[in-house]
């Protein structure tokens, strides 16, 4: 037993309170005060990480105590390097944490910069005690009267993140080719996303839409109007995590259902705790025009639930439902996803879909998805997944809507060799059921993560039904709050056409990708791409084959 906690409760004594008699005078013996130590100098760090792991309330994280991370601070997140929203840190563990906001996707990333303690000084301990030291110092503690204190803790509101309630994008979308073909087309376009605007009685607005002029296109590709509206999502909903049911209506993006499409109706559900059970159905809107049909449906019961578990989270949703449309005609299917999470360590996912009715798929499985990652340090960490799309959908629409029978699966591992230093290697496979052609690709990856906002190289080898190779760079810059810049400049070359055939001599590309956000206040940013690519064989600057998409927007949030 260590002598500390005897000598702190002798001293902690009330003062005129007589000790035991038995007490030895020896152990109020001053002790002489060891020099104290230089305390080091503070470590400035910047942390780069991801969400690993979302739900609608929470979020997990890969950055903890050990990084600077501290409960109650707030992280901004990004999705596409553009600001997606913020959590609050509720938990830190040494190498990942628990944060609360609203909207939180995986993969979202953050970067911030902290402030770490030195490596403390080591202490010097005293000598052990005698037996006779410890027994002498014992009844002294045995003696003592402990009085009882009493909890003065006070429960605290927990802020959630929000994210911006209202969101316009206003530019110009360029497409073209060289030789000039059809596909050639330009666009001015207007997105406008509101998530969460108070309306009454609990309910809040929520909208998801693009307006779209066309100056240039190709009727074959996109046919209809020169002026064109999506609209995703347009409904009111009350989901109040704190209120005992829910309920949207509207053009509903509906919650805890996997695999719904977007449908013009109701969703409504009651909630027991962690569970959520409801009901959900309406018309489906066309999926490349989003138009109001009358032919297109669905409708079905949903549930979801989170069972904390120690350390680790479970967490799923299920649905089951009738789909009615022109091309499958009636469709009776079932899904269920899962999610799993024990303490940045280890985390799992799964997606399995079955159904039956006027079509179906092999042995009744749609489709069915499975991903896992494993950190078993915090410098390594090992992912993979698997993934199968078993239905066969007519498709009528220019541009294909549905997944054909296929199968995939990629993964992927890495080391943080050094706090700058991150070293990757990443390979895939994907099978089309339909064509019988797979395609597979490995390769590795380099990145210094201090050299501005990350440095990184990778390469990659094709195999299958093309075959070739590339080399790509890519650079970050964040030179100040607001504000960020990507550069990705990638060379291809292709020996192997998709028939089989070798080419006589490889052909080569180099493509080059642009991208950036610029604030110019705290509401409004400029938003720019351009991407090219190009062939290189041929040196006649009239005849290089060659491709370009450019965007220019204003970005405005609220």
């Amino acid at each position: 037993m260590s002598a500390f906690p005897f000598l702190a409760l002798v001293l902690s004594a009330a003062p005129g309170q007589a000790l035991p008699p038995q007490a030895p005078p020896q152990i109020l013996a001053p002790v002489e005060a060891a020099p104290q130590a230089a305390q080091p100098a503070p470590v400035a760090r910047r942390v780069d990480g991801k969400v690993t792991f979302a739900t609608a309330t929470a979020a997990y994280i890969d950055a903890g105590a050990l990084e600077g991370v501290a409960i109650g601070q707030v992280i901004r997140l990004t999705r596409a390097n553009q600001p997606s929203g913020t959590c609050t840190v509720r938990e830190t563990a040494d190498n990942s944490s628990t944060c609360t906001g609203e909207g939180i996707r995986a993969g979202d990333r953050f970067t911030f910069d902290t402030t770490l303690p030195g490596a403390p000084a080591v202490a010097k301990m005293a000598p052990i005690p005698t037996e006779e030291e410890l027994e002498s110092r014992n009844a002294v503690v045995t003696g003592t009267p402990v009085a009882l204190v009493e909890a003065k803790a006070q429960p605290r509101d927990v802020v959630l993140g929000q994210l911006p309630v209202v969101r316009g994008d206003l530019g110009y979308a360029v497409w073209l080719a060289s030789p000039s073909g059809p596909g050639d087309s330009q666009r001015l376009q207007l997105d406008i996303q509101v998530n969460g605007l108070d309306a009454f009685a609990g309910f809040r607005f929520f909208a998801d839409a693009r307006l779209m002029q066309w100056t240039q296109r190709s009727d074959t590709y996109v046919p209809g109007s020169s002026t064109q509206l999506l609209v995703h999502d347009l409904e009111l909903a009350q989901r109040d995590p704190k209120k005992s049911w829910s309920a949207s209506f509207g053009r509903v993006m509906p919650w805890f259902a996997p695999g719904s499409s977007v449908f013009d109706g109701a969703q409504g559900g009651l909630r027991f705790g962690r569970t959520e059970v409801g009901i959900f159905g309406g018309t489906v809107p066309d999926p490349y025009t989003t138009e109001p049909t009358l032919d297109r449906y669905t409708g079905g019961v949903y549930a979801n639930f989170e069972a904390p578990i120690g350390s680790t989270l479970l967490s799923g949703s299920a649905r089951a439902a009738v789909v009615q449309n022109p091309a499958v005609l009636r469709h009776y299917e079932g899904e269920l996803l899962l999610n799993y999470w024990a303490g940045g360590v280890f985390s799992a996912s799964g997606d399995l879909r079955m159904g039956f009715g006027d079509v179906q798929a092999p042995s009744y499985i749609d489709s069915a998805r499975v991903a896992l990652t494993v950190r078993p340090v915090p410098i390594f960490w090992l992912s993979g997944g698997f993934s199968y799309w078993g239905l066969a959908m007519p498709n009528e629409e220019p541009i294909a809507t549905y997944p054909g029978p296929s199968r995939r699966a990629d993964g992927s591992i890495g080391v943080d060799a050094t706090d700058w230093l991150r070293i990757a290697a990443l390979g895939g496979w994907v099978d089309d059921l339909t064509s019988f052609v797979s395609h597979t690709y490995v390769g590795p990856e380099v990145t210094f993560t201090k050299v501005l906002a990350g440095l990184s190289f990778g390469y990659l080898k094709d195999l299958g039904w093309v075959e070739g190779q590339s080399v790509w760079g890519q650079i970050g810059w964040a030179p100040m709050a607001g504000t960020r810049l990507t550069g990705r400049i990638s060379w291809f070359q292709t020996t192997e056409t998709i028939s089989g055939a070798t080419n006589p001599t490889p052909a080569n590309d180099v493509g080059l990708t642009v991208n950036g956000t610029v604030g110019l206040n705290r509401w409004l940013s400029l938003r720019a791409m351009v991407l090219v690519r190009a062939g290189v064989d041929n040196f006649d600057a009239s005849s290089i084959p060659f491709g370009t998409a450019t965007n220019l927007f204003l970005v405005g949030t609220y």
